[in-house]
Order: structure tokens, then sequence, then C-alpha cells
């Protein structure tokens, strides 16, 4: 029987961690691996490989059945999921032959499991997502981090990310760095495909596009503050949804830029937009890797970034970026970069295809199976 290959995350969310996933578990299918994606919700906003399995062990069910209290400790409740999701696949699934686990709550959740090769997936800038918790509480906030990802080896997806994590917990178990898979072939199938960009009043090389959840760490604020300084000579356009949106828009409003900024919400095929677009900017205060950079460059678009920890430097040449928090150089690098559009297009490296980014995991997994032995 072919090996099998397991994901692990809590949803299937429209955000870099989920694109690597569904991404990488089509490559595995291609490669006539039997894969499986294992959700503890039910929310999907990527569309999924038809000959990729896909499992809920929901939260609810777990906290019902076990009878666990609401004032229970975190670490209890995530221990009691962990045997949840331990029985589902020996049951469910079989034994797997790699374990995919990503994101820091099922990273934490997975410290508990008994499955067998488990590599923990680490998508951001670790001392960046637990800055607060670091200056409030720092010795027990390493050994916490210890011990969710001194468990299990730990794949990294920029090397930025995996010199921090080191920073952080010391060299206690393996590391490496993969950086996420791009599918430059379904990429440029889905740039042909709906939603065609002049629904939604857009016209071909005529806009400035931002891709990303509005969330505190994607920069919107800057973006909107140094767009507003800039000669604005095209429109921006904002893809994405999230908790911050409302406020975004006000500031939009409160700049008087909202005549030139779109809202588009979350797109299902972003690719449409993304091929169209003049300009592809980030503007991140950290990033783990940067996955529209990646895409864009699958799509030929030009790209500037904000250098943030720690994805985009490893990407980008040092013209493409500026430091983080710099509203006047990020206004001033937009303006010149859309008078000098094809200085900012950087050709997609080829070692990111999915075919390749498949086989390091593999690569990383039969180390760890070697060590064991």
């Amino acid at each position: 029987m072919p090996p099998i290959i397991l994901f692990i995350l809590k949803a299937l969310e429209g955000r870099g961690a989920e694109r690597m996933v569904t991404t990488l578990a089509s490559a595995y299918a291609v490669m006539g691996y039997r894969v499986h994606i294992l959700c503890l919700e039910e929310t999907q906003d990527m569309l999924l490989d038809s000959r990729v399995h896909y499992h809920i062990v929901p939260y609810a069910e777990v906290f019902s059945e076990q009878n666990i209290e609401p004032t229970s400790t975190q670490s209890k409740a995530y221990e009691t999921v962990a045997r949840r999701i331990d029985h589902y696949v020996f049951s469910r699934i079989g034994t797997p032959d790699l374990i995919l686990a990503n994101i820091y709550k099922i990273n934490w959740i997975m410290a508990y499991s008994q499955l067998p090769n488990i590599v923990n997936v680490v998508h951001t800038a670790l001392s960046k997502q637990f800055q607060h918790q670091l200056l409030e509480a720092p010795v027990q906030t390493i050994n916490h981090l210890k011990m969710v990802y001194g468990t299990h080896a730990c794949s990294c997806v920029s090397e930025g990310a995996r010199q921090d994590l080191i920073s952080l917990i010391g060299q206690i178990t393996k590391t490496t760095t993969i950086y996420n898979p791009c599918d430059a072939a379904s990429i440029s199938s889905n740039a042909a495909q709906r939603p065609r960009i002049e629904q939604f009043g857009l016209i071909d090389k005529g806009y400035i596009i931002h891709v990303a959840s509005f969330d505190s760490m994607k920069g919107h604020r800057d973006l909107l503050q140094a767009y507003a300084k800039s000669k604005r000579k095209l429109p921006l356009v904002l893809v994405g949804k999230g908790r911050l949106e409302a406020e975004i828009k006000q500031l939009a409003f409160q700049l008087d830029i909202s005549d030139c900024v779109k809202f588009l919400g979350f797109q299902i095929n972003p690719y449409p937009l993304i091929a169209s677009a003049a300009l592809m900017v980030l503007t991140s205060k950290f990033e783990g890797f940067g996955y529209v950079i990646i895409e864009a460059q699958a799509l030929g678009v030009p790209v500037i970034s904000t250098d943030c920890p720690f994805g985009p430097r490893e990407l980008l040449p040092t013209k493409s970026l500026i430091a983080v928090g710099d509203i006047d150089g990020l206004a001033m690098l937009i303006d010149y970069a859309i008078d000098n559009l094809t200085r900012y297009i950087v050709p997609l490296n080829h070692q990111l295809l999915p075919k390749n980014i498949a086989y390091q995991y593999l690569a990383f997994g039969s180390v760890l199976s070697l060590d064991k032995n």
C-alpha cells in the first residue's frame, strides 16, 4: 500500500498555512500517496483536491463526550483533544508515515499525541507572535514553547523563522527550513478563471493589490497611511476579510482616500485579481514566509514588501524592501515602483514547485525515522 501522509490543522481557512497544506496535499496525491487532512473546525474557505481525504474531529464533541469542565486548564483540554485525534487516526486512517502539524494551537495539542512521525510546521516568527507574553512572563512562555516545539521535530517555512525558533528554545529538537510550495501551473490556470476583474470596475494593470486577512500583523494601517502620502497614480485594491476590516474602512474615510481604495473581501480565487495588478504590495509587520510574494512571482507581477521578520528578505532583493513602520519610505517606494515596474519583477524560484517541496518533507521525515532506529 502507498504511504500515508496526514496534515493536521485547525480549519481550511483562506490563509498562508492552509494554502501550503492544500497545495502540498495535492502534490502528494499526484505522487500516488494516500493523503488525509484532519481539521478541528468545519470552516472551509479553501478548495480541496478530490483525491485528498478530509476529516473533522471537532472541539465541541471532545469537550462534551469527555466531560471536560470549562474551568479545566487548557493543557488538560488539549491533552484530551490529542487522545481523541490519536484514536480517530489509528481507527479511521491507519498509521501515518508522515504527519505535518500546522499552526501553534495544533502544535500544542500534538505535543500530547502518541502518533508517530510528527513534524511541527512553524509558519510564523514565534518571537513576534508571543512578543507580549515574552515581555510579561518570559520564563513561563519560553518553558511553554519548549514543551510545544521540543516534543517533535520542527520544519520552518523560512530560515529566519528557524533561527528565531532556535533563539527561543535552543537546539532541543531537530529543525530544518522548508519553504512553502508554489503550484505555478495551478495558479496560472486559476488566474484565467473567474472572477473577471471587470466586474469590480478594474482594468488590466490599472491598480495596486494587497492580499491579506485584516489582522494587525498585516499592516493595513501603515499601507493606507503610506498610500495616502503617495501620488496615488493607481487605485489600491484590498483582498481579504478579518476582524479589523471595519476599522480599516473607517481609516480610509478619515484619510480621504475612500474613492481610491476598493475592499473586495475574501476571494476563494484571488489569482485573476493578482495577475492583472500592476503591483503587489505586502506590508506585514512579521511573517513566517509571505505566500503572496511567490504567488505574484509565479504570475510575473512586480512585488514590493516591508522587510519584516522573516520571509520577504529571503524571497526578494533589497531594492524591493522597505523597513517596517517607514510610512514615508513606503510611499516613495510605491511611487517609484509604479514608474519602474519591470525593476520589481522577480522570477519564481523553481525549487519552490510542489513536488520539490514534497520531497524535502519526505527526506526530513526519513532522517527522523533513521534517528529513531
